[in-house]
């Protein structure tokens, strides 16, 4: 007799499930890291041959503030003042951005890069300026960039312009217009090369709203239309260094009547971000209230800022609370509200989603990323993506709703599926790290083994495709591999007592021998893996499946009992594998011994993957059956059923 085996996973959910409809409870209190969001600490150097890194070497003090703020993001600052003068960066200045870049992937980190010659100013007759380049070497010095910010713009978040003046904060400079408050024709040079240079889904901070509108020749903010359309209005955004100080932010601000409304919009679509100067606590305590610095970032959508420079502010923030709800809502702060979903479909058809999503943060998300509606069974997923764009949906508690029919695809099998909302990063290099996928702010939702978030209802999906059967003279696993069913083996396969492969002559050089077996994988799961030989001075062997993309398998070997040991620990993962036909290599992997083999044998390891018929032999029947239900005979290892118990012999 069979029966489908049927997994069952409880969700902790804090939710209201009527019918297909799910209620969410916000958390509004958890501070926790999100992509592109949030504090931010700056590193970086002077860049040399003898030195050519910004955040290498600099490992424990981002994991600190990982720790300490939850950061996401990394201001990285290079100056270029040793190549001030000289017109190429050394190769191997320039690839150390590409292992700085490296660092902040493995940490789960992006960086927000600013370039700048003069790391402050000098007084000379009387006029403070600061050694910067030249245009032309800057521009030079871009193009050698160019191609390294290209292989890295999944770890970018955004740039900051730079280059110009100290700091680069495009003020005191000797080369582009000392004290300029709007672009000027070198100025307009260094943003067109940027803009050329840098990634093309990747922003541009300038410094003020000034020289926006001055480059852009008009004092038209950005529209939905145009946001996220790549075109220079569409990329360039702000930052400002001076946040809160004084009225005007130490001149960041010419006519904040008419800049700050245009700000608030530009910001919709394009990032804000940056520090504050303010280095006396008692000028922190009168401009920088909690209920101003809330008030100031929602009004203008702040996605984030420093926290280690003016420790002044940031301490007196810490102490009053400001710190932590700042941590909470710069950037996007998505909740979950309501979802109803279709609790029924067949595959092929249409599912319909309905699903509302406050953003209680004060910015949205600003680089594009996808979202999906992912179908979950065991370890098969099938994502569906959203058409809603998670760039729209808009801050300070506003709720979208996403109204959408996705196809379900017509090869998903028939079953029950939980439901979750994925949103990963939109390169393919960082897509399945769960560091880089968006959590939601319900209690209950967020897995962070996956990156997703468990949307508290199912789809039960009906008419899908079953596995393929087998290729004619494929092996169906989980199975016994030998001689009887082996396709193929090496040309110098000799044989021991009949029925054992011999791997290992007396010559010793017995690496390049190996047997194959044409074997279908119909329901990849997690495999128990035991060999079966004769193995005098013990052995090791190596399992794969070359035209699969699997890794290789080496199996472990016993010194005592002259066998591959048959523990538990034996085990292969094929569990993401497509079902298929494959082919199934084992390699004897050491240079010396005599190894015989008889046979492999290939059994699940104890949680069988989702669809599997599972068999239930009666209590009296003392017939030993595999795990489908197949008759087999002693000479079988592996996970059997007999009089109705299972076991591994």
């Amino acid at each position: 007799m069979r029966r489908i085996l049927l997994a069952c996973m409880m969700v902790s959910v804090a939710a209201v499930v009527s019918a297909a409809t799910v209620t969410y409870t916000a958390d509004n209190t958890s501070i926790f890291p999100n992509p592109e969001r949030g504090f931010i600490t700056m590193i970086g150097g002077n860049l040399s041959e003898s030195n050519p890194y910004g955040v290498k070497g600099q490992e424990s003090n981002l994991d600190n503030h990982k720790q300490k703020d939850k950061i996401s993001i990394v201001l990285v600052h290079y100056y270029l003042s040793n190549y001030r003068t000289k017109e190429t960066i050394p190769d191997k200045v320039l690839n150390a951005f590409d292992e700085d870049m490296e660092v902040l992937r493995q940490k789960g980190l992006k960086a927000i890069i600013r370039f700048s010659y003069a790391n402050g100013t000098y007084t000379s007759g009387g006029v403070e300026s600061a050694k910067d380049a030249t245009l032309d070497i800057v521009k030079k010095h871009i193009n050698q960039y160019k191609s390294h910010w290209q292989a890295n713009a999944d770890v970018i978040f955004c740039f900051q312009a730079g280059i110009v003046g100290a700091w680069g904060e495009w003020y005191y400079t000797d080369n582009f217009g000392n004290k300029q408050d709007r672009m000027n024709e070198s100025r307009r040079a260094v943003v067109d090369a940027l803009l050329e240079a840098v990634p093309a889904d990747r922003m541009i901070q300038l410094r003020t709203p000034l020289f926006k509108t001055s480059y852009m020749g008009d004092t038209k903010a950005l529209t939905s239309e145009e946001a996220f359309t790549g075109t220079p209005r569409a990329r360039l955004g702000q930052h400002n260094d001076a946040f809160l100080y004084d009225y005007d932010n130490m001149g960041t601000y010419t006519d904040t009547a008419k800049q700050k409304p245009w700000l608030a919009q530009e910001t919709l679509y394009v990032p804000i971000g940056g520090e504050t100067d303010i280095t006396d606590v008692n000028k922190a305590k009168q401009w920088a209230t909690y209920d101003k610095t809330i008030g100031e970032m929602s009004r203008l959508h702040w996605t984030f800022i420093q926290s280690g420079y003016a420790t002044q502010t940031t301490d007196y923030w810490r102490e009053n609370g400001t710190f932590d709800e700042l941590n909470r809502r710069m950037g996007y702060r998505y909740q979950l509200v309501s979802g109803t979903y279709s609790d029924n479909v067949a595959a092929g058809s249409k599912m319909q989603v309905n699903l509302q999503i406050r953003n209680a943060g004060f910015a949205p998300l600003y680089n594009e990323r996808p979202a999906y509606i992912v179908l979950k069974n065991g370890n098969k997923t099938y994502p569906l993506k959203l058409a809603s764009d998670p760039r729209r949906w808009l801050p300070n508690g506003v709720v979208t709703t996403i109204n959408e029919q996705l196809t379900v695809p017509s090869n998903v099998p028939s079953g029950t599926y939980q439901l979750y909302l994925y949103m990963p990063d939109a390169y393919s290099r960082l897509a399945s790290d769960p560091a880089y996928a968006v959590r939601m702010a319900n209690t209950g939702v967020w897995e962070s083994a996956t990156g997703m978030n468990n949307l508290g209802a199912t789809v039960t999906v009906s008419g899908g495709q079953t596995p393929p059967e087998p290729e004619d003279g494929a092996v169906a696993l989980p199975a016994v591999l030998n001689k009887a069913n082996v396709n193929a083996y090496s040309d110098d396969m000799t044989w021991y007592n009949t029925d054992y492969f011999d791997f290992g002559p007396e010559d010793g050089l017995n690496t390049g021998r190996w047997a194959e077996w044409k074997v279908a994988l119909k329901y990849p799961g997690k495999y128990f893996v035991a060999v079966k030989g004769s193995y005098p001075n013990g052995h090791q062997w190596q399992i794969s499946l070359p035209n699969s993309g699997a890794a290789a398998y080496e199996l472990p070997a016993s010194w005592d009992s002259g066998q591959v040991t048959e523990n538990g620990e034996a085990k292969w993962d094929l569990s993401n594998l497509a079902a298929g036909t494959y082919t199934l290599r084992m390699q004897n992997i050491m240079e010396w011994g005599q190894p015989k083999l008889l046979n492999i044998s290939l059994q699940y390891d104890g949680v069988l993957p989702s669809g599997v018929q599972n068999i239930t032999a009666h209590a009296t029947d003392n017939r030993a059956y595999d795990i489908l239900g197949r008759l087999v005979d002693s000479r079988y290892h592996g996970l059997v059923i007999i009089n109705g118990q299972k076991i591994i012999r």
